[in-house]
């Protein structure tokens, strides 16, 4: 076969030949050499084939993170049929939209998701065949089939959106489109075959995708996968793997960074003391940090850590510095399901905490009718561009114009080419007067304080007075609170709460020009409802607006 590789179902093949006795994946027990790997592919491929299914039905696979998965993705487009990843959270009611609209023939499915499947299978004339993932090892094949001739430029996933804006539209991506950015992503991130890797985000998601699944075995890498996503499971899994690269959300970098925090305030006085003159003076002793703080990195699984990746949502710049005072290598980057999804990415050698980093080489970017403050729509053009949205022309025509991608977030970029990600169109306050209020960049001020751990900022129209107001929902860090009532022998009451977060208000509100200042605030008792990648739910509250 030529050296190059087109198709995603042959991503693995250099590694094979290169690397065919390395582990590929494990999940407790169950692991795989490449070698393994490809053999169970191609006789994976040979099963589908031998069902008489046709080029281009889809397929979909329905389960957790594990081995299984990525079996059923990588043979189901070896096979060359189209593979729908299906969240394994979804509802019934989106299991029936996925599985009808995409038309899908079968599907691998976890056995905890099996009796999800069985309950809307009567309303899916299409569903014919319905294959437990722990069957996968069991199935033989009548005979051996060739590859069948696969057209790099035609479809090879369909992948349902369920971002933040509350419409969900499948998204077209072509083998070129995925293979284009791993090719991207390789001249600018340094993965090889002694990297071992943790995966956390659903695998159905195309950042994990792409980056936690498809580029590790494209360089020989080794993917564990935890029992669970509890804690004490992924970080057993990060000490079993001694994982050298971290590929996940901010959440869970946030959660690893307030844990480290909660280490450290039970340790020493002299660890304190050096601690808090590290958090004022972090850069005089960027050398001590390493040293000192080894030890917490090591009880949390992350010891190895060469390089640590933030994505599928915005990381804050309170959690980038905490996590570069703890010297561990992050570095964010930007892109969506419609771009492979890769569009940029921080130089580890030179990042800036505020941006999302320079455009990943082959993929351009520019800033679309900038106004104030060079602030525009990003849009994108580059091999990496899906095809479309499917059966939906009229939203492919509104977003595909002229070759670019126009991606609805705003932005800027500076001097050197660094990108600067300011919020979404969608999102813009617009005032009375015409100016226009970006509230993602309040939120950042914001979510600073170390009291607050989750915040919307929204519009909303005061009934007597018919103006837009400013309005905060803020979700506070309840731990933080009872630890300092505790520290002070008190119970907090309601108002002093009240009083607590009118103060930080008050703060942010001092840096801002009048008319972004925030008028209303109220404070919630639960967190914000979430996407799978943890992006709040924004259009949930902005119809809601909040209590006066």
């Amino acid at each position: 076969m030529n050296d190059e590789i087109k198709l995603l179902g042959e991503i693995f093949e250099k590694s094979v030949k290169n690397f065919p006795n390395k582990l590929a994946l494990k999940k407790e027990d169950t692991a795989y050499t490449y070698a393994q790997l490809k053999d169970e592919v191609i006789k994976l491929k040979n099963y589908l084939l031998g069902m008489r299914l046709k080029k281009g039905d889809k397929f979909a696979v329905f389960g957790e993170n594990r081995p299984e998965w990525a079996i059923s993705y990588l043979a189901i487009v070896r096979a060359g049929l189209i593979c729908v990843p299906v969240d394994r959270m979804s509802s019934d009611a989106e299991i029936i939209h996925i599985m009808r609209q995409s038309e899908t023939k079968g599907v691998f499915c976890a056995d905890n998701c099996i009796d999800k499947i069985e309950e809307v299978k009567p309303e899916l004339g299409n569903l014919k065949y319905i294959i437990p993932m722990e069957d996968i090892k069991k199935l033989k094949a009548t005979k051996s089939y060739p590859d069948p001739e696969v057209d790099p430029h035609s479809l090879a996933v369909l992948i349902f959106t369920s971002g933040t804006t509350g419409t969900s539209k499948a998204v077209m991506l072509s083998h070129t489109n995925i293979v284009s950015n791993l090719e991207s992503i390789d001249r600018l991130i340094v993965v090889n075959e002694k990297d071992t890797l943790v995966s956390i985000i659903p695998m159905h998601h195309t950042f994990e995708g792409t980056a936690g699944f498809l580029l590790p075995l494209y360089k020989g890498a080794a993917v564990y996968y935890p029992a669970s996503l509890k804690p004490k499971d992924i970080v057993a899994t990060m000490k079993e793997a001694h994982v050298s690269c971290l590929i996940a959300v901010p959440l869970l970098f946030e959660k690893f960074l307030g844990a480290v925090y909660r280490k450290v305030a039970a340790a020493s006085i002299p660890t304190k003391v050096i601690f808090n003159t590290l958090s004022g003076i972090g850069s005089v002793f960027k050398f001590l940090r390493k040293p000192l703080f080894g030890k917490v990195r090591r009880e949390m699984g992350l010891g190895n850590i060469r390089i640590a990746c933030a994505g599928g949502a915005a990381l804050t710049e309170k959690v980038a510095r905490g996590l570069e005072l703890l010297a561990l290598p992050i570095i964010q980057g930007y892109g969506l399901t419609e771009t492979s999804p890769v569009v940029s990415v921080s130089p580890l050698e030179k990042p800036k905490v505020a941006s999302v980093g320079v455009p990943i080489p082959g993929v351009e970017v520019k800033i679309d009718k900038p106004g104030e403050g060079g602030i525009g729509e990003i849009l994108i053009r580059g091999p990496n561009v899906m095809l479309g949205y499917y059966k939906n022309q009229k939203a492919t025509d509104e977003v595909l114009k002229d070759g670019w991608f126009h991606t609805g977030d705003l932005g800027h970029m500076d001097e050197e080419g660094y990108l600067y990600i300011t919020g979404r169109i969608k999102s813009i306050i617009v005032t009375q007067t015409g100016k226009n209020i970006y509230p993602e960049e309040i939120e950042e001020k914001l979510v600073k304080s170390q009291w607050i751990n989750e915040v919307l900022v929204i519009p909303r129209i005061d009934p007597d007075t018919k103006k837009e107001l400013i309005c905060a929902l803020i979700f506070p860090n309840y731990e933080l609170l009872e630890e300092y009532s505790a520290s002070k022998g008190v119970t907090l009451s309601e108002e002093d709460v009240e009083i607590m977060f009118k103060e930080e208000v008050r703060k942010v509100n001092d840096l801002l020009p009048a008319y972004k200042r925030i008028t209303k605030f109220e404070i919630r008792e639960e967190e914000f409802p979430k996407t799978t990648t943890k992006k709040i739910k924004r259009h949930l509250f902005i119809d809601r607006g909040i209590k006066v």
